[in-house]
């Protein structure tokens, strides 16, 4: 079925218009189909879960540098310190699973906005994708920092597709997450969650119900 999209009036913004025009090509993105199978069958007790990790990723062949189309950036590195990222942000199976198809979801994303550096001077890109695990549908909010020694992919974030075009209270306040750190200590760039970033950017045309 295709999207039923309002026609753009000669009173919208270039705000309006670039938000229009990421969640058309959001839209047409497709689904990147993945199974949560294989990701639960790894322990996760007895530590060296993220080693056990990296070791499945190696043999799919996921890690390493990639570049993103929408923005032309190359040398987007997936390593160690990446998947040990996802895994600490509250990280169920679905998520961590999400980590095999990662090269495809950088490849394709549509970039969002960037959130400026924090004290520690690392900015964070934040693009969107979509994928289905175990048959249900998300987007996907993915984050990539960058400091003076390049880009690496951080974290991810699942939203159900059909909170895209809801907000997040009944009056519309965006809430705000509390401030996540990384592993190592390193305090994530600004309060707002990757999905409030997500939902921000692409909830236009809400008279949009087909999302495929």
């Amino acid at each position: 079925m295709t999207n039923m999209y309002k026609p753009q009036s000669a009173e919208t913004s270039p705000a309006e218009a670039a938000a229009d025009d990421k969640r058309a090509r959001f839209d047409a993105l497709p689904f990147l189909e993945v199974s949560s199978e294989e990701v639960r069958d790894i322990p996760r007790g007895g530590g060296g879960y993220v080693n056990r990790l990296v070791r499945w990723l190696r043999s799919k062949q996921v890690l390493g540098s990639y570049k993103n189309n929408d923005m032309g950036w190359g040398g987007i590195v997936v390593n160690k310190v990446s998947v040990k990222s996802v895994t600490y942000h509250e990280a169920g199976p679905e998520k961590i699973a999400l980590l095999q198809v990662v090269p495809s979801l950088i490849k394709d994303g549509i970039y969002l906005t960037t959130v400026p550096k924090n004290k520690d001077g690392l900015l964070t890109h934040v693009f969107a994708g979509k994928a289905a695990i175990d048959g249900t549908s998300y987007a996907v909010s993915y984050a990539v920092r960058e400091d003076n020694n390049g880009r690496r992919y951080y974290d991810h974030n699942l939203t159900k597709i059909e909170a895209l075009d809801r907000t997040e209270s009944p009056s519309g306040e965006v809430h705000r997450a509390r401030a996540q750190t990384t592993p190592d200590g390193i305090p994530s760039a600004g309060e707002e969650s990757l999905s409030n970033i997500l939902k921000k950017h692409l909830k236009v045309n809400r008279s949009a119900k087909n999302i495929s």
